[in-house]
């Protein structure tokens, strides 16, 4: 008699789950957007500035994908599943590239900073560069166990259909 929440028989629990994973992806990136805005791509000031800010917001939107996953792992969701995985997989591409791109800003920008800020200016390349190497790790990890999730998911329903499928016939003897 278990009383855990069952999320494959309530529907409105689902939604509920789904509207909060999804409220603590996309909160973060309006707010760091509202404080970039407006784009100045050709500032290299700015570029640095700009991957301090978003390399800082990245928690919630993974807790908010891994939140996703779970619930569609416990109402074997495949496609829901498979999303979280491609989105993952775009935040991975995107954060390598940003990487990249940032340790370019980076090595140009040390040039033009002054002696007493030369410091805090590497004191905040470091945190930009661990932090996305960690979240680029995590995402990683999710997407392939959502990827994952989804292939097991899948095999599981053909299996419980396949063992439906032998359980019909007639019932002689019971």
């Amino acid at each position: 008699m278990s009383t855990a929440l069952r999320l494959e028989d309530d529907a409105t629990a689902r939604r509920l789950l789904y509207t909060g994973a999804a409220l603590l992806i996309v909160i973060p990136f309006l707010q760091a957007g509202q404080q970039l805005w407006p784009l100045q791509l050709s500032d290299i000031r700015w570029r640095f500035g700009a991957a301090n800010a978003l390399s800082s917001v990245l928690l919630l939107p993974f807790i908010g994908l891994m939140i996703t996953a779970l619930v569609a792992r416990a109402s074997e969701s495949v496609g829901i599943s498979r999303a979280v995985g491609a989105i993952a997989a775009l935040f991975v591409i995107g954060l390598l590239g940003s990487l990249v791109l940032f340790a370019l800003d980076a090595l140009q920008l040390k040039s033009i900073v002054t002696s007493q800020m030369m410091r805090p200016f590497e004191t905040t390349s470091l945190r930009v560069v661990v932090v996305t190497l960690v979240f680029t790790f995590a995402f990683s990890t999710l997407m392939i166990a959502a990827f994952k999730s989804s292939r097991s998911g899948a095999s599981a329903s053909k299996k419980s259909g396949r063992k439906a499928q032998e359980d019909v016939g007639l019932i002689v003897g019971r």
